[in-house]
């Protein structure tokens, strides 16, 4: 087979182009320092290269939205842990006011359960940096609580929650509801509310001593049952006791209408009435007449347990009766304090839990994270010694083979024949 000598300069120019590419393909690394200049230089690693941008992409958008979760969680926590101290202070306010032998006692904590309201108020309404009300539930845009004219304070929220994402397949709250926080406490003890009626006489109040009969007691609540216990003048002097249940508050039309008496007899001082896994205590003396009206589902807020400790520092019964009764009201708030404590700690355990979670896939994300980059870099970067030494010997072999393609391309026959 012959070559031409066009085919043969045709070759040998092909041949020192490429070898022209490989040392302009070296010499960009150099420059840049980067190995993988564009996707046709190596369409194997540029899709993973791809693969690990888009990873750490991701990383960084639930890297962003944890730190976001975790600083209203943090929030919610503190607020909450606030919220505690506020409730500690409002029991031994209210514990310090049951032991008061006058009214002129109980008024001067007054002011300080109202600045109490206040603060628990401003912390129902916590906002995070950006502006949201942590307790709104999906609503954070709004505030969480706000007070009527009335005086009343409202939920302004729901019982949702704003998820954001943390992980694949993975999202945690960055909002909290507070309805069931501030709101839907249990009154009294273990729900078990009890009222004296404005109209009683006696110097008796109620203390709930307990649930006797769980099955009975947890009937009671699932069927909406109320219970009104009426005092009675007996013979000899003595005092009896019915206990009437029926649907809905007593006195009113539903509860007459399903009412039917569940327990009666005769009344000791000091003692106490058990009915449908119920033991409620009297401490004092009910007369002929007295009524007290129980409801064992009964549910509270912490705004209207504060509300209603300040109506009773307030006040300044004129009688022994109305003494009992504000005593009553104020035996209530010390158990419904204890309950909304239950409340306020519950949720920053749940808090806390949820927080320790995002702390852990914080982690885990930053590890992921920078394996990637690394796994990138690895892709990406030059081993800047091995592509000089490529480099020089690239560019020896392009100067020798220009060398030595210039000298064949002078050799000619006449050269021979002038020789």
């Amino acid at each position: 087979m012959q070559i031409s000598t066009n085919e043969f300069l045709l070759g040998s120019l092909n041949d020192m182009l490429a070898q022209q590419a490989n040392v302009n393909q070296l010499n960009r690394e150099i420059a840049t320092g980067q190995t993988m200049l564009d996707a046709a230089s190596n369409p194997a690693g540029a899709s993973e290269a791809m693969a690990d941008a888009n990873a750490i992409g991701e990383f960084a958008y639930d890297q962003g939205n944890a730190a976001a979760a975790s600083a209203s969680l943090q929030n919610g926590i503190s607020a909450l842990q606030q919220v505690t101290t506020v409730l500690d202070q409002l029991n031994q306010t209210a514990v310090q006011a049951a032991s008061a032998t006058a009214s002129s006692d109980r008024q001067p904590l007054a002011a300080t359960a109202q600045e109490a309201l206040q603060q628990l108020l401003e912390l129902a309404n916590t906002q995070d940096s950006a502006g949201n009300y942590v307790f709104a539930g999906s609503q954070a845009k709004t505030a969480a609580f706000s007070a009527l004219p009335d005086g009343q304070i409202v939920f302004n929220g729901d019982a949702g929650a704003n998820v954001v994402d943390i992980a694949p397949s993975l999202a945690v709250p960055s909002s909290i509801s507070g309805a069931g926080i501030f709101t839907g406490i249990p009154a009294g003890d273990n729900g078990i509310d009890v009222t004296a009626a404005n109209t009683n006489t006696g110097t008796a109040y109620a203390v709930p001593q307990g649930v006797t009969d769980s099955s009975e007691f947890s009937a009671a609540q699932l069927a909406g049952t109320q219970y009104r216990i009426s005092f009675a003048a007996g013979s000899g002097g003595s005092l009896t006791y019915t206990v009437t249940s029926g649907a809905g508050a007593p006195g009113s039309a539903k509860f007459s209408a399903a009412s039917g008496i569940v327990a009666s007899g005769s009344f000791t001082a000091g003692g106490g009435i058990a009915f449908d896994g119920i033991d409620i205590a009297f401490n004092g003396t009910p007369a002929a007449g007295d009524n007290f009206d129980v409801d064992p589902d009964a549910t509270t807020s912490m705004f209207q347990i504060v509300q209603s400790l300040v109506s009773a520092l307030q006040a300044a019964p004129t009688s022994a009766a109305a003494s009992a009764q504000v005593q009553q009201q104020i035996e209530n708030v010390i158990a419904a304090l204890g309950n909304a404590q239950t409340s306020s700690l519950s949720a920053q355990a749940s808090l806390g839990a949820t927080l320790s979670e995002v702390t852990a896939v914080q982690g885990q994300d930053a590890s992921a994270s920078s394996n990637a980059q690394i796994d990138l870099g690895n892709l990406q970067s030059a081993n800047l010694p091995q592509v000089m030494a490529n480099y020089s010997e690239s560019l020896t072999a392009l100067e020798a083979a220009q060398l030595a393609f210039a000298k064949v391309q002078g050799l000619t026959l006449f050269n021979y024949i002038q020789a």
